[in-house]
């Protein structure tokens, strides 16, 4: 793929001198062009190798803005092949980290009730605990309780119980 060279790009790449750490959002403003074209160019120039993305992760449940840097040249030439270094074992994520596997998030879901049982949660106070998405904490709810694993409580503000059978499922995961 070749370099783009539009005016566009190169206003771009200025403004990224400029502002390292910058979100598309800023550069755009900083290019003056619009935010849909520095998003796509930004993508363009990273497939490329030209600009470095750094994800934005997740703030309260949400996923923040990413973060563009051009890269910096390495100043010392190759002494030959790379040395190993020894690695840490891997950790699991923690609870907000990534997205989920088909059907993690119920597990997390259940295993969060089971550690209340007899307490009603809403898919905010659960989402909240879990540091996901209270959209997907709620449709995983609605799953939940069509298996009979929990039980809604009360329609407005929705609430859920874990059931005997879903307390079952969440200490078969352990």
């Amino acid at each position: 793929m070749a370099a783009p060279s539009t005016p566009a790009a190169q206003a771009l790449l200025d403004a990224l001198a400029d502002w390292p750490g910058a979100t598309a959002p800023e550069l755009a403003q900083a290019a003056g062009i619009g935010r849909s074209t520095a998003a796509k160019l930004l993508a363009t120039l990273a497939d490329q190798g030209r600009v470095l993305r750094q994800p934005g992760g997740r703030a309260g449940g949400r996923r923040a803005a990413d973060c563009w840097t051009l890269p910096t040249p390495d100043p010392t030439p190759n002494p030959g092949p790379p040395i190993a270094t020894p690695t840490r074992p891997a950790e699991p994520p923690p609870a907000g980290a990534g997205p989920l596997g088909a059907g993690q998030l119920r597990q997390l879901v259940l295993g969060c009730l089971a550690e209340r049982p007899g307490q009603a949660l809403s898919p905010t106070a659960i989402a909240k605990t879990l540091d996901r998405s209270a959209g997907a904490v709620a449709n995983a709810l609605r799953v939940l309780a069509g298996q009979g694993a929990v039980t809604q409580t009360q329609p407005k503000p929705r609430r859920y119980r874990i059931t005997a059978a879903g307390g079952d499922q969440a200490d078969a995961q352990r």
